[in-house]
């Protein structure tokens, strides 16, 4: 069994990457990979951790990208984390996340909600704020109930203080990770807040630029979203990803390992990135 798509502290999971190696241990995980949004800070750590324990650890991250004012999430596997020119691009990404939650403080407050900067760095364990550490604080704060209720209401797409993430150009993200030597895959495409026909064409802009694969081994996706993704998988040759996206208490009803992923999806991405290698050093 197999876990490819889950956060830790360092992004905006509430366990250590020590803890999620540990704990996908506990549940039979054979293959795993950290995938922290837009840095790889935990990547050793957990490496370490998984050695130790006899799983096989991937390095991994979830970039978000943008495209037409919407959020596209984007996973890369095999990490290079000595690639400088990489991890310089990742800082710069931390920048513009920075001013992002400066925007959504802002819009918070003006229906009523009061958020220091600084109030959101305490709720920060890592190095990454992400929106769930500001709906934490709305929830102390007695604004809401539930993390759902947060997003609902306040933070999620499209609603009062939500802000995409302007500047990170998908194209740009997927050109990145290929000059990593990364196995890409779309995250839960299921998920994305276009239309169906513009998802087809955000997967058909990204496999003429590098796409790998598709996240279809998602806990919520529906099987007739799934099946119109499959056909697409297969007719243009992508690989089948896929994890429980677990974030600890920060997502409630999810668990590592859920879905019982074969280590043949692992052995197929392992194929691909051998692939690539060959590929790229012609």
């Amino acid at each position: 069994m197999i876990d490819l798509h889950m956060h830790s502290t360092f992004s905006d999971g509430t366990m250590t990457p020590t803890e999620l190696v540990e704990r996908a241990k506990d549940n039979g995980v054979e293959v795993m990979a950290i995938t922290d949004h837009d840095n790889i800070d935990g990547l050793r750590e957990g490496n370490i951790v998984a050695t130790k324990l006899g799983i096989t650890f991937i390095n991994g991250i979830e970039i978000s990208a943008n495209y037409k004012n919407k959020d596209i999430h984007i996973l890369g596997y095999f990490i290079n984390l000595e690639d400088k020119e990489f991890t310089n691009w990742l800082k710069k990404l931390g920048e513009k996340r920075y001013t992002r939650t400066l925007k959504i403080l802002q819009k918070l407050e003006k229906v009523g909600i009061k958020i220091s900067i600084d109030e959101v760095k305490e709720e920060v364990r890592g190095n990454v704020i992400g929106r769930p550490h500001i709906a934490k604080i709305i929830i102390k704060k007695g604004y809401a109930f539930t993390m759902n209720e947060v997003f609902d209401r306040y933070l999620g797409d499209g609603k009062v203080a939500y802000i995409p993430k302007i500047g990170v150009d998908m194209v740009e993200v997927v050109e990145r990770l290929k000059s990593n030597g990364a196995v890409i895959s779309l995250a839960h495409p299921h998920l994305i807040s276009h239309t169906d026909d513009t998802v087809v064409n955000i997967i058909n802009i990204l496999v003429e630029v590098g796409l790998d694969g598709l996240e279809l081994y998602y806990p919520s996706i529906n099987i007739k979203k799934k099946n119109r993704y499959l056909k697409i998988m297969k007719k243009k040759k992508l690989l089948l990803t896929g994890g429980s996206d677990f974030h600890g208490l920060n997502r409630a009803g999810v668990d590592i390992g859920l879905g019982d992923i074969s280590v043949e999806v692992y052995k197929k991405m392992l194929v691909r990135k051998i692939e690539n290698n060959a590929i790229n050093s012609k």
